[in-house]
């Protein structure tokens, strides 16, 4: 398995905007469709990540929005958040979410969404805002990788016990989680991790 990820601080919107025409239809559309250039420039940076590890494959999206590659091959998983956007790449299903770390009321919503589990890791852990963040990085890969998104009640599932936490590992980054989940038995060591700099996604027109 393989993440990669880019961190966009230093980039604007005008830097990949001449590449958005290599980008499916969909994709197009929907960058057209943002308000705003620091989201337009996530987008186009997301699409022009699925591009680099999935070339001129048709892709489509399952009834849930979830892209794939139509034919097959490979699978992806791609998220963004912040200035950072991240792919996982596998020949499996695979879920990934990356995450900045935040100072939102966070316990109110792991009483509301989280396993009772989940909840009380979050409660005691040291660094609560940390825990918190992984663990709902856990959850979105998870459902990522079933390809259902959010549709699922969040509190039903532990992602810290069980067979489901041995197919789940969290990265932490600068100021960000990142999670990915396989459909099999997942360590650190099975994970190839590398930072990409813009010109990795320009090279590829």
């Amino acid at each position: 398995m393989e993440i990669q990820y880019i961190c966009l601080d230093t980039v604007e919107y005008s830097d990949v905007a001449p590449f958005v025409r290599l980008l499916p239809a969909e994709r197009q559309a929907k960058i057209a469709r943002l308000r705003f250039e620091s989201d337009q420039l996530l987008s186009a940076a997301a699409g022009l990540m699925i591009r680099r590890v999935t070339g001129n494959a048709p892709l489509s999206v399952n009834e849930h929005g979830k892209p794939y590659v139509i034919d097959g091959g490979v699978c992806f998983s791609v998220s963004h958040s912040g200035r950072c956007v991240a792919i996982a790449v596998d020949a499996q299903e695979i879920g990934l979410d990356i995450e900045r770390l935040t100072d939102k009321d966070y316990m109110k919503i792991a009483r509301r969404f989280y396993h009772p589990n989940e909840r009380r890791f979050v409660e005691s852990a040291r660094d609560s805002r940390r825990a918190f963040i992984g663990v709902w990085t856990r959850k979105e890969a998870y459902l990522k990788q079933l390809g259902t998104g959010v549709a699922n009640d969040l509190s039903a599932f532990d992602t810290l016990s069980g067979e489901l936490s041995e197919r789940i590992v969290s990265i932490d980054l600068d100021g960000y989680c990142i999670s990915v989940c396989a459909a099999y038995p997942l360590t650190v060591e099975r994970i190839y991790i590398s930072e990409l700099e813009l010109k990795d996604l320009l090279l590829s027109e």
